[in-house]
Formats: C-alpha cells, sequence, structure tokens
C-alpha cells in the first residue's frame, strides 16, 4: 500500500529578485545539443486502438446524427439551474432541488447506464455508478480512470454543479458529465462489457469546496476499495490543448495543484450616529486591512527543478524552439530559480505566474445596513491558492505579521485563527475586536503525480493514448501532440481523493478557445470540443470532439486500459 506524502519544498523569502545572470552556454548551442538528446522531453509510444470489434471513435466528430444528438444532451442538462454557493449544508436543502430533477433527465438521456449500472445515491445526490467487469484480477483506473486493490475499475469522477448567475453553464462541467455517459451508453450500445470494472463518481458541490459530494464520494470508495486503490483518477481541469506553431499540440493535464486558503476578517465596533464619526469607521479600518495585504510583502514566483512546469517549458524549447522566447532554453539551466521565475512571468503574463507564484485576492466585502448609521459589524474575505513551495501556515503567518499593527493602531483587541470560531449568533459582539479565522479547512498544495515515461507505467500509457486520438482527429491531423503535466491554479474534487492513486490527471481536453467565458454569464462551449473530448475518452475505455475533444478521448482512454496488463515500451523519437 502506497502512502501519500505531500510535497514540502524550502520556503522562498518575499523579497522582489535580482537581475538574472546566466554564465551558461547559449540558447543555440543547448537547443542543438537537446536536438540529438533522448533525454529532454521524450514522448511515450502511441498506442493503438484495440481490434475488439468496437466501432470507430472518430465517428463522434464526423457523424451529424451524433454531433445533433451531443447538442440536444447538452442542451437540455444546461437548462436545469443546479447551482451551489458556499452556504449550502445540508443535501436536504431546497436549493438542491434542481438536483433531483438532473438526475431524472440522466436517467432519461441514458436509459442503458441505468439498466446495466449499479446506481448509489451517495449523501442524497452524489452519483456512483459501477459497470461491473469481467475480470476481477485486473487492477482499476480512475477518476474519470482509477484502479482498486479488489477489482478493475475506471473511475471518472467530476461534479454536476453550474455556477451561480451563469445562463448556459456547459464548460464547467456538464460538458464532461454528458460526454462521459455518452461514450459508455454509446459502448453499451455495442454488446460491451468491460473487463475492468468502471465507476463514475460525481459529486454536486465542489464550487462550495465539496464536503458533500466529493468528500462523501471519496470516503464511500476508500470504505469500500482501501487507500491507494486506484490505477489513475482523471477529473475536469488542466490547461487543455494548446499550440504555439502549425506543427505541434501540447496537451496539458494538470498532475498537481495549488493549495487554498480563504481567511475571514471580522471587526466588531461601536455604532452611532453618522453625523459625529469616528476618526476611522469600521469600513475605514477594514479598507487599510485589505490595502495593506494587497501592498506589504508581495509574493514572488518560484520555478523550483522538480515544479511540473520546468517539463513543459523543456518540451517548448525542444519542438518549438521558433516560438518561445530565444532565451527560454538557456534560462532552464540556471539555478537562480527565483529570478527565472520573474522572467518567465513577465514575459508570458498572470496566467502562467500564478503557475508558479501565491496569488491573493480580496473577494468578499461586507459593512453598513444605512447611510446615517455608522456600521457596527464589518467582514471581508480574502481568497489565496498557495503556490508549491508554500504553506498555509505561511500565509497565515504573513496576515498576522501585516494586521497585528494596524489593529495596535486603532487600540483593537484581535484573535488570530483560533481553534473553534463561534458564529455570529453563537457569541456576544465585542467592540473594537478583530477576528481572523478561516472559512473552511486550509488545503495544502496537491502532491504532485508522477510524469516520467521511464518510471511510470501509468503515465507513460495515458500519454499514448492521448497522442493517438488527438493526432487521428480531422483537426489536428498531421501535427504532434507533445503530453506534459502542468499545475493548476484552482482546485477540483480531487483534494478529496488523494488517497485513492498517486496517479491523478485533471483535465479538460479541448482547444483553446473552445471553452468561453468560464465562471461568469453564458459560460459556453463548442460543440466540436465536446465531440473530440469524447473520443479520448472512448479511447481510454477504448477518448473528447473537434471543439469538442473529450468524448472521443475518453472512448479511446476506456478501451485502452480495459485489458491493459502495466507494461509498457518506452520510444524517445517523434
Amino acid at each position: 500500500m502506497r502512502s501519500i506524502a505531500h510535497v514540502v519544498l524550502a520556503l522562498i523569502g518575499f523579497g522582489i529578485p535580482s537581475a538574472m545572470s546566466l554564465s551558461i552556454p547559449s540558447s543555440q548551442q543547448i537547443l542543438k545539443s537537446w536536438s540529438g538528446t533522448n533525454n529532454i522531453c521524450p514522448l511515450a509510444p502511441k498506442v493503438e486502438v484495440p481490434k475488439d470489434g468496437l466501432l470507430s471513435a472518430l465517428r463522434y466528430v464526423q457523424d451529424g446524427t451524433i454531433r445533433l444528438q451531443q447538442v440536444d444532451r447538452l442542451s437540455r442538462a444546461v437548462q436545469i439551474p443546479t447551482t451551489v454557493n458556499d452556504y449550502m449544508t445540508d443535501p436536504f436543502d431546497e436549493g438542491f432541488a434542481p438536483f433531483v430533477e438532473f438526475q431524472e433527465l440522466l436517467e432519461s438521456l441514458f436509459p442503458l447506464i441505468h439498466s446495466y449500472a449499479s446506481v448509489d445515491h451517495i449523501n442524497r445526490l452524489g452519483l456512483l455508478y459501477t459497470l461491473n467487469g469481467t475480470d476481477d484480477s485486473l487492477k482499476p483506473s480512475c477518476s474519470w480512470l482509477t484502479k482498486t486493490l479488489y477489482r478493475s475499475m475506471i473511475l471518472p469522477t467530476g461534479p454536476t454543479h453550474l455556477l451561480p448567475a451563469t445562463s448556459m453553464a456547459t464548460s464547467d462541467c456538464k460538458n464532461v458529465l454528458i460526454g462521459l455517459l455518452s461514450v459508455i451508453e454509446d459502448l453499451l450500445q455495442q454488446n460491451w462489457q468491460p473487463t475492468r470494472t468502471i465507476v463514475l463518481a460525481f459529486g454536486f458541490d465542489e464550487e462550495s469546496h465539496g464536503f458533500l459530494g466529493a468528500g462523501s464520494l471519496s470516503s464511500a470508495l476508500e470504505k469500500k476499495y482501501g487507500p491507494d486503490s486506484f490505477e489513475f483518477i482523471l477529473d475536469e481541469g488542466g490547461m487543455g490543448l494548446e499550440s504555439l506553431d502549425d506543427d505541434v499540440v501540447y496537451a496539458l493535464p494538470g498532475v498537481g495543484e495549488k493549495g487554498s486558503i480563504d481567511i475571514v476578517l471580522s471587526l466588531d465596533v461601536a455604532g452611532g450616529h453618522s453625523s459625529i464619526p469616528p476618526p476611522h469607521t469600521g469600513i475605514g479600518i477594514m479598507a487599510e486591512i485589505v490595502y495593506e495585504l494587497e501592498r506589504q510583502a508581495l509574493f514572488v514566483p518560484v520555478l523550483t527543478d522538480d515544479h511540473p512546469s520546468r517539463r513543459m517549458l523543456e518540451c517548448q524549447a525542444r519542438y518549438s524552439p521558433n516560438h518561445v522566447e530565444p532565451w527560454l532554453a538557456s534560462g532552464l539551466q540556471s539555478s537562480d530559480h527565483v529570478a527565472l521565475a520573474e522572467k518567465l512571468a513577465s514575459s508570458r503574463g498572470d496566467a502562467f505566474r500564478y503557475i508558479l507564484q501565491t496569488s491573493q485576492a480580496a473577494d468578499i466585502f461586507n459593512g453598513g445596513i444605512k447611510s446615517n448609521a455608522l456600521p457596527e459589524k464589518i467582514s471581508a474575505l480574502v481568497n489565496y491558492r498557495i503556490a508549491l513551495h508554500q504553506t498555509p501556515e505561511l500565509i497565515k503567518q504573513r496576515a498576522i505579521d501585516i494586521i497585528a499593527p494596524i489593529a495596535d493602531k486603532h487600540n483593537l483587541s484581535w484573535t488570530a485563527f483560533p481553534e473553534t470560531t463561534a458564529t455570529t449568533a453563537d457569541k456576544p459582539a465585542v467592540n473594537n475586536h478583530l477576528t481572523l479565522s478561516t472559512l473552511s479547512t486550509p488545503l495544502v498544495p496537491a502532491p504532485v503525480s508522477p510524469t516520467n515515461i521511464d518510471t511510470d507505467a501509468v503515465w507513460a500509457r495515458f500519454t499514448g493514448v492521448t497522442r493517438t486520438s488527438f493526432e487521428s482527429v480531422p483537426s489536428l491531423k498531421g501535427k504532434t501532440v507533445v503530453v506534459s503535466g502542468d499545475i493548476m491554479t484552482g482546485n477540483t474534487d480531487t483534494r478529496f481523493y488523494w488517497a485513492l492513486s498517486r496517479n491523478i490527471y485533471r483535465w479538460s481536453p479541448s482547444r483553446r478557445g473552445g471553452s468561453l467565458n468560464i465562471h461568469t454569464v453564458d459560460e459556453r462551449v463548442a460543440i466540436d470540443v465536446h465531440l473530440e473530448a469524447m473520443v479520448l475518452y472512448y479511447s481510454m475505455s477504448i477518448s473528447l470532439t473537434t471543439e469538442c475533444l473529450s468524448v472521443l478521448t475518453f472512448l479511446d482512454l476506456i478501451r485502452s486500459f480495459d485489458t491493459w496488463n502495466d507494461s509498457v515500451e518506452i520510444s524517445h523519437d517523434l
């Protein structure tokens, strides 16, 4: 039984790095040496589609009837407003009523799955589909593809939620859920029976931290199958598919994710009439705190030698040398992890910066109820996504160091992160008192899944199937697909599944521009992306769609892992 240890890296100070000095070979010299080596970003061999008599996954992107069917399924799914907020803590809350309606829709859309699979309702609304395999000796695969110690199983996981205030939330992430179920339904229509047991796990409250859904599902799975019981877990996320030039496409599943912590600031002060105000009202004091948090001791990016993004950068420098920074190859030889990270962040922008750096965002601010009344209760929430080289404890200590002098200046008493925090209704207000607490249990950065194709057969198989699936779809025909892990800046439900597998991949395989308006009004995904994803799902069962790559791919995943026996050949060539 494997144990999962958190990755612990040396803490880096908050100082601004000095200019980078690179006393190393030139980029041209390095690239020339890289072109003749097998050690820089080797590619796993493509995995051929099994000759199992099943129909080709490519019909997902070629058959107009299937296209219209998926449009109908997706449109019906997003019309049910399965939204959640941070304070829905009871699965029997009437706010969850649309989820029951959504489950009824799934039963009508996918009758064969609901006929052949056993369906368990975990904590009322979590869905656990199990299709028993014919060979219990085979190890399983997970989330969306996992392995168990007791029987073979593929476990795709994904939340069934939408975000509030969205009119058409398709990409986050009913797109994936519908794609997965569509692929399994298609296989069952072909009288397919899995060799490995397949488990599909769908939570329902990821956007409010996932404790009700994935938290309950993970407990049920670990109780049934034991720790480290899945070959791998596939969930939503990742950077999708990106192109730097006409010849190469980069597939970037998330093999790790940043930690997180929500710091809640609660201030109680005396009220009164606004015509006789104090020098600083409670809102003024809270504004000062937020201002100082954003101004002082800013975080810096760090790119360590074992950070997954380094491998992605090496791949880009090898396969797209004319489309990256001219200094990238030589920069990657530098031992100054802070200066290199800052130079890359300045070059590539915030989207890349926050892969390497802790982020800080003041997201909620409340105070005051009337124009002529001094506010008595003021609160704010600041969200942090914690870089791999830092910890929640470091973030909490930084907040204390910055806020304590402000509290003292305004003669406030204060409490920092008590083990238990009573609700406002449970405790009397203490004037001129500031409390620092956390909204929920802080999350350390996730363990990083292995990505060495020479030593990890699961990753080699996963990347090989990905290459096969996407190099076959018409939209990417003739391109080389380079698979490299990266880091998620947000968090997925996989934080509850760490004990179930060491191989966790967070990936919604869509091309850049295929998913629009994520986390806002009119969130949507291109139907071609949805269909291409189904190809991958079919392949790994057997793979996803053309701006909808997801469906095609999952089919290939299911098929390719179904009878696999953990053996692998490695090729370092294109």
